[in-house]
């Protein structure tokens, strides 16, 4: 094999690292922005559920995206030894580490994503409410993986038209709604939570 044949191998393995260490960061995210963007975007259904189903496999994506990662890295630091080619098809070394960090960052990104969204997504604030028409519900929440799990249902109740309120927490996996029962009916807030792949009954029923 020529050196030139050396280079090329060189360039797709470096290429097939990154792509499979962004693939893996993303897998190991997908549990949790998977329902977060679908309530971002206003869409529900059943398939989101299908995203809690990776949640046991995260550490086994965060492992393999680590390890591609540093196998791209690896594989850099020993290009740079080399002496430096001038042909014009060998990109240059400032422009292949750019890319490669760019890629470190997208993957760090996905890999800390769940902790982001629960330090950045500041819980629901209980809301006092006068008069009769309003009263709360807490709800038993099935599904749930992680922290940030608690952020997606809050922010898709409290997008619901006569939620006045809603504190979800992972542990214990309950949710507290404030509501106006002449907008919004228990049903309804239980199938926004059924609607994003979560399930959801009440606890202790309408509280005045």
């Amino acid at each position: 094999m020529n050196s030139r044949s050396v280079k090329r191998s060189d360039r797709r393995l470096a290429l097939s690292s990154v792509l499979a260490a962004i693939g893996a960061g993303l897998l190991a995210s997908a549990c949790c922005l998977g329902p977060l963007a679908a309530v971002l975007l206003g869409i529900g259904g059943a398939w989101a559920s299908s995203f809690s189903a990776l949640e046991p496999y995260r550490p086994l994506f965060a492992v393999v995206a680590l390890g591609a990662l540093g196998l791209a890295w690896y594989r850099e630091v020993q290009r740079s030894r080399k002496p430096r080619c001038n042909c014009q098809t060998e990109p240059r070394p400032k422009t292949r580490r750019l890319m490669l960090g760019l890629g470190t960052v997208l993957v760090l990104g996905f890999l800390l994503a769940p902790s982001l969204i629960e330090r950045t997504h500041p819980a629901a604030i209980a809301q006092q409410s006068q008069g009769q028409t309003v009263r709360q519900v807490v709800l038993t929440i099935k599904g749930m993986t992680c922290t940030a799990c608690s952020r997606t249902i809050s922010l898709a109740l409290r997008r619901l038209d006569g939620v006045k309120s809603a504190d979800v927490t992972f542990r214990p996996p309950r949710a507290r709604v404030r509501y106006d029962t002449t907008k919004i009916s228990v049903a309804a807030i239980v199938d926004a939570v059924r609607a994003i792949g979560y399930d959801a009954s009440p606890q202790t029923g309408v509280l005045p």
